[in-house]
């Protein structure tokens, strides 16, 4: 074998060695998701249809299944939106600022932020303050009966 046939084979194997030991993580990385089995959904239980009022937004607390030792994160505050017989809207509680745990005036027909101000109407869309995306809602479902949220629909930081 000549010098520059070797130098050639050399620099060919080099070349792809190190591709692929920097094209393969990202691979994984971007692929890892479709093999996740995540997104099967943690349903919980809110409660029976008729305990949300129609036409009311009504605070519910709802048990997150865990078993470590983190018992603060085992209850989660949620909003129900109950606006005719079979139309349900759940939001999350906290602001899509930065997290804040929003709260619900009546009287007003808003949701507010205490951090920094934000105020969201009944639809949960930003009206005012620095929050610019619309609170976050839970994919639910009603069974036999009962309302149910899926815990794995909204960011894992916005629960």
């Amino acid at each position: 074998m000549e010098r520059r046939d070797f130098l050639a084979t050399a620099v060919i194997t080099g070349g792809t060695v190190a591709t692929a030991a920097v094209l393969g993580p990202v691979a994984w990385t971007a692929l890892s998701p479709a093999w996740s089995d995540r997104r099967r959904g943690v349903w919980a239980d809110v409660g029976t249809l008729e305990e949300f009022e129609i036409g009311k937004v009504t605070h519910a607390v709802v048990e997150v299944p865990r078993d470590d030792w983190a018992a603060s994160l085992r209850r989660r505050g949620v909003f129900v939106w109950r606006q005719s017989e079979g139309n349900v809207t759940v939001f999350a509680r906290s602001c899509t600022d930065l997290g804040c745990p929003v709260t619900w005036d009546p009287g007003n027909g808003w949701f507010f932020c205490p951090c920094h101000g934000g105020i969201f109407d009944r639809d949960g869309e930003p009206q005012r303050g620095p929050p610019k995306r619309p609170l976050h809602r839970y994919a639910h479902r009603v069974e036999a009966g009962r309302l149910m949220i899926d815990l794995d629909s909204i960011p894992p930081q916005a629960g």
